[in-house]
């Protein structure tokens, strides 16, 4: 399990689509930096109290932790093109056979999978918050934190994590029954759009609009939003993941 780890984070930092994926971030992040906003590269947006306003300025540096950890739909999408690396290119091209065939269970297949993805996760949102950091502290000046900021921030990056792995996991999920590029991107999106229908079918239950897996710097005031969010991002985690691997082990070589 630990060779199949290393070798796919091999595989994945010598590939020209990481590379590319983490240009683009940074781009996205170097865009807040110098105009304070950042580019949406698909979104589908399920919160009806977000209030935007057109930036004058470039961020702060403690403005580009907030605003980056408040823009989370730009590391899902990416997050999702670098799970087709790590895990599409293996169920696709059919590459697992040669893990199976010397010796690696199923079993640990999957859990090294999931501790790549779940690894490339944390790695994503942190590398996110350090090059919207950077040149924003560089260009604006660090700025004045707030009260909490730091606790609100862990607290922020621990359950954007959490979210984050959700959606792999999702995508994973998908991966492991269609073995197709297409079928993750398109329930991708299918996905989003049909976790705010509960919530407009049924707006006075609670935890309905946790389902968008989404946390925002700005939710951290609210410990019912911290409770909510834990509760259904693990939901997903464990559901989408053994729902995976009970799909792994029946498929045939």
């Amino acid at each position: 399990m630990i060779h199949t780890i290393q070798a796919d984070f091999y595989r994945l930092f010598r590939s020209k689509g990481f590379w590319i994926t983490e240009l683009v971030l940074f781009a996205l992040m170097l865009m807040g930096a110098t105009f304070g906003a950042t580019g949406q590269l698909i979104s589908v947006s399920t919160s009806t109290n977000v209030e935007t306003e057109l930036p004058s300025k470039g961020w702060d540096g403690i403005q580009a932790l907030i605003n980056t950890s408040s823009n989370s739909s730009n590391l899902v999408f990416l997050c999702i093109i670098l799970a087709c690396l790590v895990l599409g290119v293996d169920l696709i091209g059919k590459l697992y056979k040669n893990s199976l065939t010397v010796g690696v269970s199923r079993t640990e297949f999957f859990l090294a999978k999931f501790v790549v993805l779940a690894s490339i996760a944390l790695m994503q949102i942190l590398v996110s918050l350090v090059i919207a950091f950077v040149p924003a502290t560089i260009l604006n000046g660090f700025g004045t934190m707030p009260d909490g900021f730091i606790g609100n921030l862990l607290v922020t990056i621990f359950l954007q994590f959490l979210c984050l792995l959700a959606w792999l996991s999702i995508v994973s999920f998908i991966l492991y029954v269609s073995h197709s590029y297409l079928a993750v991107f398109i329930g991708y999106l299918v996905s989003s759009i049909l976790v705010s229908m509960p919530m407009l079918l049924f707006p006075n239950i609670k935890i309905l609009p946790y389902l968008s897996l989404q946390f925002f710097y700005a939710m951290t005031a609210n410990s019912e939003s911290i409770f909510y969010t834990i509760i259904v991002s693990l939901a997903v985690i464990v559901i989408f993941n053994l729902s995976g691997l009970a799909v792994f082990k029946k498929k045939s070589l």
